[in-house]
């Protein structure tokens, strides 16, 4: 069961997040020869004040 962890910040509709499920999902199950039943989709959003790059915050903590 190929599972696809996508990771971002907050901000995504629904409507986009299902669209990238639907052809992650497709593309998995082409590449890796599964079906599309078996294949799994997570979103995690991370606020960005949990997120860093490069040494520095996204945004800094509310007060």
């Amino acid at each position: 069961m190929p599972i696809i962890r996508v990771e971002l910040l907050p901000g995504r509709t629904q409507q986009q997040k299902a669209l990238y499920a639907a052809e992650a999902t497709r593309l998995a199950a082409e590449i890796l020869k599964c079906p599309t039943e078996s294949v799994d989709v997570i979103f995690t959003e991370t606020a960005p004040q949990d997120w860093a790059r490069a040494g520095r915050l996204y945004s800094p903590a509310p007060d």
